[in-house]
């Protein structure tokens, strides 16, 4: 019985050992391009690489190309407009989907099936053909080169609506009766009790919505041509052929890297609720 436990015990330790190592060599696969774009980034501007070296450390770690390529583009403005679009966007669409998750989710009315039936078919739109309608329909509005323009279309996110919809059988519908019988209304019961059940659920939403808002870089180029409303990606494309040589492949990764960033600050931020909502959307 002991020899029978001892094996199981060995087995049960190789096993870890090897789901270890796997997801070690995963996550050194992920993180190692990264890595490298980092060390280019810190190389001197005059710096000359051998052909086919791979460098694992920069020569010396030169802190201001960071400085020189944001102020060669003017990152920080395209930084500030990819703020004011990620952020609002995220913001009005979470608000959407909550409203609309939790009628879908919790409230029966006639035709509740037909909505339902056309939301997933806008699913099935791809992307591309959404964008000729929503382009024609901005410049009706008057709202090209404008913030309007850049984050309205597109509020009414589906995928975040069933996400918020299918979260809501976990939500009691005693608790919401309980409370209705107290006297609170649609709203209350929006705001005071669906809403902080949610807040993981909305977590993830925020931070996967932000992050493909801030690396968008289609629907800007297309409803835009003012500079000083640029985004930051459209900020990396005026990067040109400016001091020649590797300089300008530095300057680029510096860039790059300054655009990572505030990805990584939303990330900490909303990290815990993030994996509880992951946790939580795992098991629907």
């Amino acid at each position: 019985m002991n020899k029978k436990r001892a094996a199981q015990k060995r087995k049960s330790v190789i096993i870890t050992v090897l789901i270890i190592i796997l997801l070690t060599a995963v996550a050194f696969l992920q993180i190692f391009p990264f890595w490298l774009q980092f060390v280019t980034s810190l190389q001197p501007l005059d710096f000359i690489p051998e052909d086919g070296k791979i460098y694992w450390l920069p020569v010396s770690a030169n802190f201001g190309n960071y400085l020189e390529a944001i102020e060669h583009v003017d990152l920080l403005r395209g930084a500030l407009n990819s703020v004011i679009v990620a952020v609002g966007y995220t913001l009005l669409s979470a608000l959407v989907i909550l409203v609309v998750g939790y009628v879908l989710g919790k409230k029966d009315f006639a035709g509740k099936k037909v909505v339902k039936l056309f939301l997933l078919i806008t699913m099935m739109a791809p992307g591309e053909l959404m964008m000729v309608t929503n382009y024609k329909l901005v410049s009706e509005l008057g709202w090209t080169n404008t913030f309007a323009g850049l984050i309205l279309p597109g509020i009414v996110n589906v995928t975040g609506i069933f996400l918020v919809m299918s979260f809501m059988n976990s939500i009691p519908d005693a608790m919401l009766e309980s409370a209705e019988i107290d006297g609170a209304g649609e709203l209350k019961k929006l705001f005071k009790i669906v809403l902080p059940m949610c807040l993981p659920v909305l977590a993830t939403y925020f931070i996967l919505t932000f992050v493909a808002q801030w690396n968008d870089y289609l629907w800007p180029m297309i409803i835009t041509s003012d500079p000083d409303l640029f985004t930051i990606q459209l900020k990396l494309t005026e990067f040109s052929e400016y001091y020649g040589g590797f300089a300008d492949t530095v300057l680029r990764a510096a860039a790059l890297i300054f655009t990572l960033i505030p990805v990584i600050i939303v990330y900490l931020c909303c990290q815990k609720q993030f994996v509880e909502g992951l946790s939580v959307t795992g098991m629907k």
